[in-house]
């Protein structure tokens, strides 16, 4: 069919055909796609290139793309986009838009811990479970309980921090869906001694993760001398060291040093120092501009480690997936009333039917169905069976030093913190101070818009100013009866109400989503640890766990989620500081065989450590290492003999004395006090 232009001649109807073009390409490079090369035209005539996204520079055959500042964030393996043909009449239709499919050969972007009961996504921007970006037709969260079945409890969660200067200005980082940005990006910082930056091409390096097993790294330590050995590529790249050309911290990953050389050797021996029996390893910082926010950076670089355990015989660490986050101030900036806040979405199957509530005296908050039956019992939901999810914050930040070993069992941080009451000051930890959750909606209580929306929810203040009171949802014009409070929905886990001052409340003390009558829809929630004062070029540590539980017999899925937290926290309490860590096939008690024996006391250890080797001494040596695996001390032995270290001046915490000898190797872990 044709028709007539205005010159009088015929016009084809027809349009240009454009077909999918595949490419390949690498982080920090520029390229460039001659994307009418397999296109055609039914009727023979010219076309080129219309439109192509503004990332693009296009021509009449080519459309290129290149990597600015603002690209590394987000890159997984297969970046995706569209262009549209028009032939020279002005012609284009449904056929004229085509796709280009560009592989990323060098982006570890997102990886999944898959061990044990839990398929969780972990990526290296720090927003962890949802894939993104949208535009590259990743839309689907990936927390999936239990794994292989293809639903999923969580949509996302994120850090948010926040904290004042000296000046008293709000510096903060946080996110929640980066639909209008971002507040963190990859890769650690470089600091000259008069100001903070980063490197390009130190975010397109660390614009991946690191993900290993406890038996491939056994199988390094066996094999990695023998010939033809192959090491594994996340083996070889462990970022254990910052680059100091570029004015980078000089250790960064956690390593074993095998031979004392305070150098991440692995073809000598040396080896990733992991959490669990699988884990991912990622390093973030928030120094940009933050344009989910509005905050002003803070200077942080964060250090993140996901992991997974497999244990035969418990259930709750089979369905947990851990976080390790060391956080460290790089700036220049002391910050004070610093908060850490953990952010997340549930999403148990259908989103639009749950609930929220917290567990003060677990440190816990978690999402359970408000209903009976998930959505409509259909594709995606979980029926009329539906599992609990809880987020319990095992150990954040430490509380401001007072020379005091605090004691435990009060009406106090001691509730759910870490560490109170062991005789040993000032290592005090904070677990969830506050709990609040609040709507997808503009209102008081909906999504924050700015800094100091983020700011107040980290104080258990809406949007509007006015706190969180108790009763109702929270807020004062919503039944909420009071007084002030920190934790919404806490049932009757708060008995001394430590979250109302120890104000008995003026309502109602059961608390819940349910005895309120509450419409159930699609929660999100926020936990927060703090205040405390951060100072520069120090660090703290954040321990959470993201536990699952479907209800066991005549209980409530909450009911059981509450069991597995309590076991989750009783295996973290035996050494709360190095939770996780797997000493890989290293017998920590028992010689290796019967000729090689060590007797070490006293253990726990505070000023001399004396130990006995009674093995074969000839070419034996000793090493005590700290538990990022560097050599603190370390000498030759002869045997049968005392030998006595001083360790006073080390800091508090778990060392590994190891010796080496003609017959094998024996460690065991000391405790210095």
């Amino acid at each position: 069919m044709f028709a007539l232009l205005a010159s009088g001649a015929l016009c084809s109807q027809n349009v240009p055909i454009a077909n999918d073009d595949y490419a390949l390409s690498g982080l920090g490079d520029t390229i460039t796609i001659n994307v009418v090369a397999n296109d055609t035209h039914p009727d023979g005539i010219s076309f080129k290139v219309r439109s192509a996204p503004n990332s693009l520079i296009f021509t009449d055959s080519t459309v290129t793309y290149y990597f600015d500042y603002d690209s590394y964030y987000n890159i997984t393996d297969t970046l995706r986009f569209g262009y549209i043909l028009m032939d020279e009449n002005g012609l284009a239709g449904p056929e004229s838009q085509g796709i280009v499919f560009i592989d990323i050969n060098n982006s570890g972007y997102i990886n999944y811990l898959d061990i044990n009961n839990i398929r969780a996504q972990i990526q290296a921007s720090g927003q962890q479970f949802w894939p993104e970006p949208i535009s590259n037709g990743l839309n689907d969260p990936v927390f999936e309980f239990p794994k292989g079945s293809g639903l999923n409890t969580i949509f996302n969660s994120t850090l948010w921090i926040g904290g004042l200067d000296e000046s008293d200005s709000l510096r903060l980082a946080a996110e929640r869906y980066r639909q209008s940005g971002l507040d963190y990006w990859t890769g650690p910082l470089s600091s000259d001694g008069t100001g903070l930056s980063i490197d390009l091409s130190t975010v397109v390096q660390y614009q991946k993760v690191w993900k290993l097993t406890g038996e491939e790294l056994l199988y390094h330590k066996n094999h990695y001398s023998d010939a033809g050995y192959v090491m594994i590529n996340d083996i070889a790249t462990w970022p254990a060291h910052g680059d100091t050309g570029l004015n980078q911290a000089e250790n960064l990953a956690p390593f074993v040093d095998t031979d004392g050389d305070n150098l991440y050797n692995p073809m000598a021996g040396d080896y990733p120092l992991i959490r669990g029996d699988q884990c991912i390893y990622f390093i973030v910082n928030d120094l940009r501009n933050h344009t989910e926010s509005g905050g002003e950076a803070l200077g942080l670089e964060i250090h993140g480690m996901a992991y997974e355990f497999y244990y035969d015989e418990s259930i709750s660490m089979n369905n947990a997936v851990f976080f390790s986050y060391k956080i460290i101030n790089r700036s220049s900036n002391t910050y004070h009333d610093t908060y850490v806040g953990l952010f997340t979405d549930f999403d148990l199957g259908f989103a639009g039917d749950d609930y929220v509530g917290c567990d003060v005296a677990r440190g816990t908050y978690y999402g359970y169905n408000g209903d009976s039956i998930d959505g409509e019992g259909g594709a995606g939901t979980y029926g009329d069976n539906v599992p609990a999810q809880g987020i319990v914050i095992l150990g954040g930040p430490f509380l401001d030093a007072n020379s005091l070993d605090d004691p435990d069992n009060q009406c106090d941080e001691s509730i759910n913190g870490v560490d109170f009451g062991d005789g040993i000051a000032d290592n005090e930890r904070y677990g969830m101070k506050k709990f609040i959750y609040f709507n997808n909606t503009s209102q008081a209580q909906g999504d924050p818009q700015n800094a100091e929306d983020y700011y107040n929810y980290l104080n258990s203040i809406w949007r509007d100013g006015t706190t969180m009171e108790y009763g109702g949802s929270g807020h004062i014009n919503s039944g909420a009866y009071g007084p002030s409070a920190n934790f919404m929905y806490p049932g009757l886990t708060d008995p001394c109400f430590w979250g109302t001052s120890g104000v008995e409340p003026f309502g109602p003390v059961d608390w819940t989503e349910v005895t309120v009558n509450n419409v159930p829809g699609d929660r999100r929630g926020l936990s927060v640890m703090g205040p405390f004062t951060f100072e520069p070029e120090t660090t703290e540590m954040i321990d959470v766990a993201y536990v699952a539980a479907f209800h066991a017999d005549n209980e409530t899925a909450v009911e059981t989620l509450m069991t597995y937290v309590d076991e989750v926290k009783t295996e973290y309490y035996k050494n709360p500081t190095y939770f996780g860590y797997q000493w890989l096939g290293v017998d920590e008690n028992t010689p290796v065989n019967d000729k090689n024996k060590i007797l070490i006391y006293p253990n726990p250890v505070s000023n001399t450590l004396t130990f006995t080797y009674s093995g074969q001494s000839e070419n034996a040596v000793y090493k005590l290492t700290d538990i990022m695996g560097t050599t603190v001390m370390t000498d030759q032995l002869a045997g049968n003999e005392s030998h006595t270290l001083d360790v006073s001046s080390l800091k508090p915490g778990m060392y590994v004395l190891t010796i080496t000898g003609t017959n094998g190797m024996v460690a065991t872990k000391v405790l210095k006090n």
